[in-house]
Formats: structure tokens, sequence, C-alpha cells
């Protein structure tokens, strides 16, 4: 059985209403699913665009034994419902599908969540939501890879050209699933992979079911929410407690090194609660995928919350490497 069978097989659906004003209360079906041991602490995986939680499908292998993992395709990726336009999508929107599910559905009160990309963005909007609601925050922040910084960032033409309505669609138009999964391997994996390989031939699945290659100009735009709120999103996060972990893949070109140094020195280094920033050497854009078992090993630590000393763990050249900490003030 290949990936995505395995990944659909895993999930169900269950039934979201929007809060976005512009879509006028409408439910959509969500695709969520839990893995690993019942009972074993709770990681929380939030992917990124345009991709879906099937990118935690060799990390949820990796901790299967020690974790209860928990997933979501946000509406318009994966296996969720993907309305095309007018339907709007939105940060916030998905935030508080977030905040119910950890809340209300799952219910949980110890967990860490693990973010990439857009997911990492999602990930400090929640965190703030908890915070003013009262409700049980996470231990541990992990945030990987993803253009948390605009200014620094190298989007690519494929993106830009998402992004401008005069050319959205027809850009969308001239791209199948199958180019889409393969430019996505040919740039943005550590090595490099084709559609041969299992994890680009499931996400060229998950583009085509419910043919969200459509709706590609509509989830984009996103990126306007992260240029207009993402400084602010940044320091409210900074005054939050939850210890926090920067994990950066550093062959990446889109959301290069720069964008994790910056935010790091000027956001979380010094923010109350513990923060670690690791750099992955053998990690791109994914580096869930490219090193799994690497980052699962900063999991594991981050979970022990031991005191640990600037390494490469495991002595190995591919190690990840620790290169800064802090115990930030502590919150009065």
């Amino acid at each position: 059985m290949g990936i995505f069978a395995q990944w659909q097989e895993g999930g169900t659906h269950l039934r979201w209403r929007s809060t976005t004003p512009a879509n006028d209360g409408r439910e959509l079906k969500v695709f969520v699913r839990r893995s690993g041991s019942q009972g074993a602490p709770a990681l929380v995986c939030v992917h990124g665009f345009p991709t879906s939680s099937i990118d935690y499908f060799a990390l949820a292998h990796e901790l299967r034994s020690e974790f209860e993992i928990f997933t979501v395709d946000f509406p318009g990726y994966g296996l969720s419902d993907k309305p095309p336009s007018p339907y709007v999508y939105s940060l916030y929107d998905d935030a508080r599908l977030l905040v119910h599910l950890i809340t209300d559905v799952w219910q949980l009160d110890n967990y860490a969540i693990v973010t990439h990309d857009r997911g990492s963005s999602l990930g400090m909007i929640a965190v703030t939501m908890l915070a003013e609601a009262n409700a049980a925050m996470p231990v541990d922040l992990i945030i990987t890879n993803g253009n948390i910084y605009l200014p620094l960032a190298n989007l690519t033409a494929f993106q830009q050209a998402l992004l401008d309505d005069s050319t959205s669609r027809a850009t969308a138009a001239a791209t199948t699933p199958e180019m889409l999964a393969a430019g996505l391997g040919a740039s943005t994996f550590m090595p490099r992979r084709t559609l041969d390989d299992p994890e680009i031939a499931a996400l060229a699945r998950c583009f085509a079911h419910d043919d969200g290659i459509r709706v590609l100009p509509d989830t984009i735009k996103y990126l306007h929410e992260r240029a207009a709120d993402e400084t602010s999103w940044l320091e409210a996060f900074a005054t939050t407690t939850v210890d926090t972990t920067l994990v950066w893949g550093v062959h990446d070109t889109v959301a290069p090194l720069r964008v994790a140094n910056h935010v790091w020195h000027t956001y979380i280094k010094d923010k109350p609660g513990r923060s670690r920033y690791w750099v992955v050497p053998g990690g791109d854009h994914y580096v869930q995928c490219d090193a799994p078992k690497q980052l699962a090993d900063v999991l594991r630590l981050t979970h022990a919350g031991d005191a640990v000393g600037l390494q490469t763990l495991g002595d190995a050249p591919d190690g990840p490497v620790l290169v800064d900490q802090s115990d930030g003030p502590t919150a009065g």
C-alpha cells in the first residue's frame, strides 16, 4: 500500500463551520488523523502550503511508539474540502480550527506542537488565541522551515505568479498535480527527488484529490495576511512563556537560514521560557521529510526537557546542530 493510501486509511473527517464572515458560516469536511501510541505524550503536527499533513508521514513513523500524533488537513489542502472562489481561505480561520481541535475535539492538556511553513504562522496565532482563552497551552512549540519573516524570504516565480491576480488562474490551469509535486521534489527536498519517490508520488495524489490545483490562487493568499500581520504575530508570541524550539534545514533557498537567524535573535532568543535553535545539515525546506530521524531526535530531547550543551547530536556529520539556546526571563 502506498503512502497516500496509508495516510488516507488512517484518518477520518469531521465538520467545521468557517468563522470567516465572507464565507457565511459554510460548513466543510476536514480530514483529521491520530496515530502513534494512545495515551502517550501528544504531538500536534501543523502543515504548510501547498501540501498537507501527509508531510509528517515519515516523522510520525519515527515517533509512533513514543507519542500520540495528531494532524489535520486545513480547508483547501490534502484530503479536506477545497471550495473554490469566492470562498475565502484565512490563517485566522485555520488557527481557530486548530484551537477547536486541540481544546474541544482532541481535548489535549499536555501536548507539544510542531509546525512547518504556513503552519508556523498558524502555530503562533493559535498559541496567542489559546492564551487569550485561558486554555491549556502547549508545553513546547517547535517551528521548522517557513517564510515567517517575508522581507528576508525568496518567493519562487511560481508563488509570485499565483499571487498576481493577472496570472494566478492561468498559472494554476497550466499546472498538473504531477508537475507541482515534481517541482517541489526537484527544488525543496534534499537530496532532490522525482515522481518515482514514494513521498513525491503521494504529494501528487494529494494535489489531485478534489482538484486541489484549482484553489492554489486562493489558498496562497495567506501570504497577504502574513505580509500585513507577521510582525504583530511574532511580537505577541515573543511575550508568551511557551518553550520554543527553532529547527531549520540549511539547504532551504525559499525560506533561507537568514529568516531563522532574524526570528531567533529578534523574537525568540530572549522571550520567556526555554528557547533552542537547531540547524539540520541534511535538510532543505521539508526538513521533516528530508531528515525525519534527526528531527525526531530533536523532538525527543525537547520533550525530555533536560539541560543540554551546544552540540551536534550523535556527533555525526549529518546530526542536528544546537547552535544557540537561552532561558529567557521569567514572566512576571
